[in-house]
């Protein structure tokens, strides 16, 4: 089906509105005639058949929200995912229909409208009867109710069709009330069911709740649990002041140990010794230094006065040599008051370590003990949390059970139809005109199109295109000759004067020094025997070159003459392995030159593009009249695509009767893709006996000749 449209939209591309015209024009009566037959018979029937009407309402579902107690949460008795879709399914259920069927006054009231209805001819012909019993009730609900969502909201579109209105808008509202009723009574049901549901679960939460309390006091008693708050608390602040007191040691002891190795690094140098700030600043050692100084100041003042062995100044010298002896002595002693000191730090450090892993481990005892409390006490209050939950679930359902409303709220009151939704005759008619006469066309156009061939030449006439020439029917070829060379052999015949008027028109109508592409849509349509015979007939008074161009075939042309030697062709000089010169032969008894196909097989796209080839047409117009290119049919292959852009002229050949339309116009279509067109078109084989006008014509040639052989003789 996708293939055929493809055809019918490349005709459109190609074709013209002329075409479509002529086959509408040809088959107007025919269509007309057919189309309305088919709108009465619809008509009739559509006055005939039973009547339909619909009524309509629309109506909303209130979310699960709006409810007093929502006891479907509460124990997920129905999932909100689908809540719509849901309701939808229950509208359509046997549950909600089973109300009305069950309702005696409802039956009465069908019954009664359905007594009323007319009977139709369609009933009457058939011999209908209906009897409306609550199975008939419930099939009618069933099959005409018809529910449809509004997206994305909670609003439902409800439609009942019927063949009475009344029955319509009387069944949609009994599905509303029974929707109703059938909600309220689920949920009656649903809150009978969780209120004995809650009792039985309030009696298991008060044995939960006496369990747990149980459990709390005895882990309090056996573990002796009073204020674990107060006992941790203080345990908390002990661990904090041991951990100060280790920090503040392990500073102190880093001091020291940094001191001490100054010392070890100084070796015994009074000065460097003097650096450490803990000894330099300790009070003996201050006060030797500032003797030290006073004597240093004495000694100074004395050797102004006095010479170097002076009592006076040797005295001096010598309470110079004792204050550095006592300083050494104070040295020594602060250094071994630090080693000191750092073994009682190392000590202290250790003991108060001791102190805190044990008070840590009392702190984590505690913590467990109390932890262990919380897990009893958290039971009890939950148990606690929930008894209270369920308790105010069970006076909640005692006060939703008798307020139970539905969800469903109505926006628009079922309607009361006044016309009938089907059938509509009016409408039904012109439909069926307009849909039956545009099938019937397109089934007309599809065999034009797609199954017809071309018969004569009023078939294409429809196309702007110039017709080149018509060729009659070659019933029987006269011994020894050949339809290749019957303009040669057989002069006198109607085909040879159909290629005399096709060579008239081509000079008339074309320009000389130009280069004709003769094709057709698919092989063994008699376009080479008709380019051959073409330019035999122009060579009589023009000089001309033919040339085979389907590179993909063997030469029909050396199979036919049966030349000496090897002929090199047009595949040769493509592919550059020979002369132009070499390839040129003529015709035997004649001027006219042919280049053959030649040997060489391929695809001429991959060898050569459309300048190449121009370029080559063009040299030999500068030599030949006339250069006639025999290519290969439009449809199997590609060359014929490249040839068409380096032509001057291309001519189309149709042969009558054998060439479908579709196949035609598809090979236009790509012949004019490639941005060429077709400049003539020659219709080949056509029969003369079935065309009074053509008939006359080439039977009329013949009696010509005749005629004046006749009178010379």
């Amino acid at each position: 089906m996708i293939k055929e449209l493809g055809k019918f939209i490349n005709f459109f591309d190609v074709g013209d509105l002329k075409f479509i015209l002529l086959i509408l024009k040809k088959n107007i009566k025919n269509l007309l005639f057919l189309s309305f037959l088919l709108a009465i018979l619809t008509l009739v029937i559509s006055l005939n058949i039973e009547k339909k009407y619909v009524s309509e309402a629309t109506i909303v579902i209130s979310p699960e929200e709006n409810n007093i107690v929502n006891i479907e949460e509460v124990y997920a008795i129905e999932s909100r995912s689908n809540r719509v879709n849901n309701q939808v399914a229950i509208l359509k259920s046997d549950e909600v229909l089973e109300y009305i069927v069950e309702d005696k006054k409802k039956q009465l009231e069908f019954k009664r409208l359905y007594s009323k209805i007319p009977i139709s001819t369609f009933q009457r012909l058939i011999n209908k009867k209906v009897i409306v019993d609550k199975e008939y009730v419930k099939s009618l609900l069933g099959k005409n109710f018809q529910v449809n969502n509004i997206p994305r909201s909670d609003v439902l579109k409800l439609r009942f069709t019927s063949n009475d209105p009344r029955i319509s808008q009387l069944a949609l509202k009994s599905i509303i009330n029974s929707y109703q009723r059938y909600e309220v009574d689920s949920k009656i049901q649903i809150t009978n069911y969780a209120k004995t549901k809650i009792a039985s679960r309030l009696e298991d939460l008060v044995l939960q709740i006496d369990v747990a309390e149980k459990n709390l006091a005895q882990y309090k008693k056996e573990n002796n649990l009073v204020d674990t708050g107060g006992v941790k608390e203080l345990k908390i602040g002990e661990i904090q002041s041991i951990s100060k007191r280790i920090i503040a040691a392990k500073q102190d002891f880093q001091k020291k140990q940094n001191d001490l190795l100054s010392i070890k690094i100084a070796d015994g140098d009074v000065e460097a010794l003097l650096a450490i700030e803990d000894l330099r600043t300790l009070d003996q050692i201050k006060s030797i230094k500032d003797s030290l100084a006073a004597n240093d100041s004495q000694i100074q003042s004395l050797s102004l006065i006095y010479t170097k062995n002076h009592p006076k100044l040797t005295k001096a010298f010598d309470y110079k040599d004792n204050l550095n002896q006592q300083l050494k002595d104070e040295i020594n002693l602060g250094i071994e008051q630090k080693a000191f000191e750092l073994s009682n730090l190392d000590g202290f450090i250790r003991l108060s370590e001791k102190e805190i892993d044990k008070a840590t481990d009392e702190l984590q005892l505690i913590e467990e003990k109390e932890s262990g409390m919380m897990k009893f006490l958290r039971e009890v209050e939950s148990s606690k949390k929930l008894y209270e939950s369920f308790l105010q679930r069970v006076k909640e359902t005692n006060e939703a059970q008798n307020l139970q409303v539905s969800k469903l709220k109505i926006i628009e009151m079922p309607s009361l139809s006044e016309s009938p939704v089907s059938p509509q005759p009016r409408k039904n008619f012109i439909l069926a005109l307009c849909l039956s006469f545009m099938g019937f066309f397109g089934l007309i156009f599809y065999k034009e199109l797609n199954l017809s061939v071309i018969k004569s030449p009023e078939a294409i006439e429809s196309l702007d295109i110039a017709q080149v020439g018509i060729l009659p029917r070659v019933e029987k070829i006269k011994k020894g000759y050949h339809i290749l060379q019957m303009f040669l052999e057989d002069s006198e015949s109607n085909f040879s004067e159909s290629i005399r008027s096709s060579r008239a028109i081509i000079e008339s109508k074309f320009n000389k020094n130009s280069s004709f592409m003769i094709t057709s849509s698919n092989p063994s349509e008699g376009k080479t025997s008709f380019a051959f015979n073409l330019a035999l007939s122009l060579e009589k008074t023009k000089k001309v070159l033919f040339i085979e161009a389907d590179i993909r075939r063997p030469s029909v042309l050396n199979s036919f003459y049966k030349f000496d030697k090897e002929i090199l062709g047009l595949g040769e000089i493509i592919t550059g392995s020979t002369n132009l010169k070499d390839t040129i032969f003529k015709v035997p008894g004649t001027e006219l030159d042919i280049i053959t196909s030649g040997e060489k097989r391929f695809d001429m796209s991959d060898i050569v593009n459309r300048d190449q080839i121009k370029k080559f047409f063009d040299t030999l117009k500068m030599e030949y009249d006339y250069v006639i290119i025999d290519s290969p049919p439009v449809q199997p292959v590609s060359d014929t695509l490249i040839l068409a852009q380096a032509t001057d002229y291309n001519l189309f050949l149709i042969r009558s009767e054998e060439t479908r339309t579709v196949t035609f116009m598809s090979a236009i279509k790509k012949i004019q893709n490639v941005g060429s067109k077709i400049h003539g078109i020659i219709i080949n084989d056509l029969d003369t006996s079935k065309d009074s006008y053509y008939s006359y014509y080439y039977n009329y040639s013949p009696a010509y000749y005749n005629y004046y052989s006749n009178k010379n003789s």
